[in-house]
């Protein structure tokens, strides 16, 4: 039975990397403002999608432009061909890199702070999360855009998992702060048994970063708050 949903609750970013990581054939049909879409993988790749006259990658840069719509997910179909051989990760990246810059900046953001323009490839984020890593107190850092998409990881394990609890962390800390008219989220802690992970927003991603047993959250936020401001300057 196809999986149907709005792309206000699963995210295509999401959509991929759900199927990109399961390693899953299948198609997904998208849906928005009267366009039809489509995007394919193969054994856990994307080897094909259209949208109106565009195929193939800048189709899929055109479908992670639609933040509203719907969905359908139709596993074990099929590619009609194959027009993409790129990895799957830097089509992400490429994409949401692209929706940042057509998108004007947001409002409210302090100034000073960093955007994905100053670090806008892999090898800046990575370069970022290793700089992060190196902070007294800090055992491992994930960088996860507002998407849940994966930028770049120091940090043992499964990256996804410890970026997806950072980006429910972040989005569920504004939420609560907009239902009780609260001042913006800035960073917050959540304690996991044994484990402690400091997530702190920016304007278009989040940091994760994996504490040490006696590590202060203050003062690793406010190492990391300079770190970022650095990396922006």
């Amino acid at each position: 039975m196809p999986l149907e949903g709005s792309l206000k609750e699963l995210s295509l970013p999401n959509i991929i990397q759900l199927n990109c990581n399961e390693m899953n054939t299948a198609t997904v049909g998208l849906t928005h403002e009267g366009q039809d879409g489509l995007i394919c993988f193969a054994d856990g790749a994307i080897v094909h999608a259209e949208v109106g006259d565009l195929i193939g990658e800048e189709a899929v840069y055109e479908l992670l432009s639609w933040d509203h719509g719907t969905f359908v997910v139709r596993q074990g179909e099929e590619a009609p061909r194959t027009t993409i051989s790129s990895n799957w990760n830097s089509l992400l990246l490429e994409g949401i890199r692209r929706v940042d810059e057509a998108e004007p900046l947001q409002e409210g953001f302090a100034e000073g702070e960093p955007s994905l323009a100053s670090v806008d490839d892999t090898d800046n984020m990575s370069a970022l999360a290793r700089k992060l890593r190196g902070i007294v107190g800090v055992e491992g850092t994930v960088i996860i855009s507002h998407d849940g998409v994966v930028f770049a990881s120091e940090i043992g394990g499964n990256p996804e998992k410890e970026g997806a609890v950072a980006v429910f962390v972040g989005n569920a800390a504004k939420e609560v702060g907009r239902a009780l008219q609260l001042e913006p989220f800035d960073w917050g802690l959540i304690t996991m048994g044994n484990d402690r992970m400091l997530v702190i927003e920016q304007p278009t991603f989040f940091v994760g970063l994996a504490l040490g047993e006696k590590a202060s959250p203050a003062l690793v936020s406010a190492e990391v708050v300079k770190a970022l401001k650095e990396e922006g300057s």
